[in-house]
């Protein structure tokens, strides 16, 4: 290696998930070639993670040990005469290895063995415990070697698991660790790090520097997504377009809406999948199902008149409530017996002067064509779900992603703030480059609110 650090031979049978092993911890679904058959991974293939700019983690796959019991059945009978180390009887079977030409790949194994820092040997748990199994290990023990035996297919082999351990203990392997490869869990690939550092006393701080840089890439990465996230709900929530009050009109726009909000939902999903290192065709297929509906207009509700400054409380705030009214069809204002009383008359002009467009719209017989609530929450639900998958999901997984979500999910899955977000959404179509105008994308109000959304996504899913 080019740089310092440490390095990892990541051996184990034929078709255990060495090479899926190696994908996850990558993160790239590229490496190497995973297959359902046995052999697939020929030659040593290496990755490295780097640390820092004088030190990496290098990780090698090397091929299936296909017939562990002929080759241990050949080292024990080296020096029989007297006795040697592992070593020694590894060194031999290599200076001789073209003697077995079917244990080729075997070679390669051992090989590697000796170069490097620290061994993991991938169990597939799905397998009962065969004899092949304890040849492999009594082998990599060989090499003199620290060896962290990695239980992979948790999920589908638990019922194995006991049974794996009690083995694993006879044989004086104890600090094993569970890692699936297709249902990720960050924290396991953390006590993988650890495990190192129990086994690799002088490289323990190095290890450590790198756990505390994996933790901090992987908390960058989620509030980098949850930012992704916030960004599309505040374009799609705020966007409206202005239609003149006919039927094709409302079409055309309503049309235009669809494109744009579906538009920019893809690129959300494609920002995702390349900040989580997936690639698109890792998708199941699915469109956003959109309906649009009139932008709604309720000028003198409690929130509104509360965002122009004005305090409601007694007589005022009912008045808000039940005598304020606005009469966009003449375009003059009429207004109930309370709201003349108080702070209300004096905010009246902001508060047209804020509405301009949407009085003059009413005015000239157009409407606002926007989002309804529902295509809002079937659009958050979807986000949410695809970042729930994407922060579980292994870089070995063959499954496609579906986020596709029921259009009739129950109100309690969506945030307790919702209906707050909405309104405030309405408050402000000026903040969603969607719209024919363009957004003011600098807005400070609008950058807080989008980080006060992330801030909710981010705490919603902080148990993955």
């Amino acid at each position: 290696m080019s740089k310092k650090g440490l390095s990892v031979a990541v051996v184990g049978h034929a078709n255990a998930g060495k090479t899926s092993l190696m994908r996850t911890l990558l993160r790239d679904p590229a490496f190497g070639e995973v297959a359902d058959q046995a052999g697939t991974t020929r030659h040593v293939e290496g990755g490295a993670l780097l640390i820092d700019e004088h030190n990496s983690l290098a990780l090698f796959d090397t091929p299936g040990l296909e017939d562990s019991m002929r080759l241990h059945h050949i080292l024990s009978g080296y020096f029989t005469d007297h006795s040697v180390d592992g070593v020694e009887r590894i060194q031999k079977f290599l200076a001789h290895h073209t003697q077995y030409p079917e244990l080729e790949q075997e070679a390669k194994v051992l090989r590697t063995l000796l170069n490097n820092d620290l061994i993991f040997y991938v169990v597939d748990l799905r397998e009962p415990i065969l004899g092949k199994y304890r040849d492999e290990l009594q082998i990599l023990s060989y090499a003199a070697k620290p060896i962290i035996p990695v239980l992979n297919f948790t999920k589908q082999g638990h019922a194995n698991l006991e049974q794996w351990k009690m083995q694993l203990a006879r044989l004086n392997f104890h600090a094993f660790v569970c890692f699936d490869n297709v249902h990720f869990k960050f924290i396991d690939e953390i006590k993988i790090y650890q495990k190192m550092q129990t086994l690799l006393a002088d490289k323990e701080d190095l290890l450590q520097e790198f756990i505390n840089q994996r933790h901090v890439q992987w908390s960058e990465r989620f509030n980098a997504a949850s930012v992704i996230v916030a960004n599309l709900f505040v374009e799609s929530a705020c966007v409206r377009y202005k239609a003149v009050n006919t039927e094709q009109e409302i079409k055309q726009a309503s049309v235009k809406l669809q494109q744009a909000v579906r538009s920019a939902e893809r690129k959300c999903v494609r920002r995702l999948l390349t900040l989580y290192q997936f690639r698109k065709e890792d998708l199941e297929k699915s469109e956003l199902p959109v309906e649009q509906d009139g932008w709604p207009l309720d000028l003198f509700s409690a929130d509104n008149l509360q965002e122009f400054g004005i305090k409601l409380t007694g007589n005022i705030a009912k008045g808000a409530g039940l005598g304020v009214t606005v009469d966009l069809v003449t375009g003059g204002m009429t207004l109930g017996v309370a709201a003349l009383t108080g702070g209300i008359a004096g905010a009246l002009w902001g508060v047209k002067q804020r509405y301009y467009d949407e009085i003059q719209a009413k005015i000239k017989g157009n409407r606002y064509i926007c989002l309804n609530d529902t295509t809002l929450q079937v659009l958050w639900l979807r986000q949410m779900k695809l970042l729930a998958l994407l922060q579980q999901r292994g870089h070995a997984s063959l499954d496609k992603i579906d986020y596709q979500v029921s259009q009739h999910k129950q109100k309690n899955e969506m945030p307790k703030n919702w209906s707050k977000w909405l309104r405030k959404s309405r408050n402000h179509p000026h903040w969603s480059s969607l719209n024919i105008n363009g957004a003011d994308l600098d807005d400070s109000q609008r950058l807080l609110f989008i980080e006060q959304v992330s801030a909710e996504i981010v705490n919603g899913l902080s148990d993955l």
